[in-house]
């Protein structure tokens, strides 16, 4: 198989920089939450004042880092009274998230890149230009194209004679598999990180799951320390639980989603891919019939 050094060269290059980019929108989208919950608002709800003064009444006896009355009782204060696994568990599944994004940011460039690149040299190709040795490193179809020059110059080196059907039929087969490997590895290089997707999808809601659980087990146990069961005791243990659910279900039914699009954008390529291949070998089988 005929691969150019600049080809080689362009490849690695190419494979730095979608790490350099993807590492780029982890970075960015970690930055844009730490800045939303820093600018979450934490002012209280101040009742309005009365002419008659209310009897003082003893506050409830509540859990140990536990609202008071009046304070809000948000997302940021859920996250700061959980406990050490429930928040492990919500900066894991942030994470996920987080990770989710910036896989679909970065397939959307590549995918649109490489359907362009495909449009171009089909393009060229059907049109029969002189320059395609140029473009067909750009391009999965130009690289499968480049393989299969490769074999049939390869033929015409060895003297092969295009009078014998058995030997073209045994080098069109070999064009085709040629043309198949080059394939494939193109489409493991556009299907990378999709495990990591179909991962996330599946995981993430028992892993909040796991979140949710130990938050109530905790809950439970303060209804045992404290010797209530009073709602005041029992409600933020238990939000602080079902958050880690809400985060499990917020990072999978994304990461689902993302998957099923691009498996399906995948298909069309694969069927684009075969297109390619068949109308190549047609090719190459109609110039050495009209060479005979």
């Amino acid at each position: 198989m005929f691969i150019s050094p600049v080809s080689s060269v362009f490849l690695r290059r190419l494979a730095r920089l979608r790490l350099f980019a993807l590492a780029l929108l982890l970075a960015l989208a970690g930055f844009s939450t730490s800045l939303v919950l820093a600018d979450t608002d934490t002012a209280e709800v101040v009742a309005p004042s009365l002419n008659v003064p209310l009897p003082q009444q003893e506050p409830i006896a509540t859990a140990a880092g536990m609202a008071e009355p009046n304070e809000r009782f948000g997302v940021r204060e859920m996250y700061a009274q959980a406990d050490l696994v429930v928040k492990s568990v919500m900066i894991f599944l942030v994470f996920c998230s987080l990770l989710t994004w910036a896989v679909l940011f970065e397939k959307l460039w590549l995918f649109a890149r490489s359907r362009r690149a495909n449009q171009r040299f089909l393009k060229a190709f059907r049109a029969a230009e002189d320059d395609l040795d140029s473009q067909a490193s750009k391009s999965a179809m130009g690289r499968m194209w480049q393989v299969s020059q490769a074999e049939l110059l390869h033929y015409r080196r060895q003297q092969g004679d295009l009078h014998d059907g058995d030997k073209v039929n045994r080098l069109l087969q070999r064009m085709s598999l040629s043309a198949s490997i080059v394939q494939e590895r193109d489409l493991a290089r556009l299907g990378s990180m999709m495990g990591v997707l179909a991962t996330i999808g599946a995981t993430a809601p028992f892993i909040g799951l796991f979140g949710t659980v130990w938050g109530i087990m905790n809950s439970f146990a303060n209804i045992a320390t404290m010797q209530s069961a009073s709602l005041a005791i029992v409600a933020p243990g238990i939000a602080e639980a079902l958050l880690a659910t809400a985060l499990g279900l917020f990072a999978a039914i994304p990461a689902v989603m993302i998957f099923n699009k691009f498996a399906r954008d995948i298909n069309g390529f694969v069927g684009a891919l075969d297109n390619f291949t068949a109308e190549m070998i047609a090719n190459v089988s109609r110039q050495i019939d009209e060479a005979r």
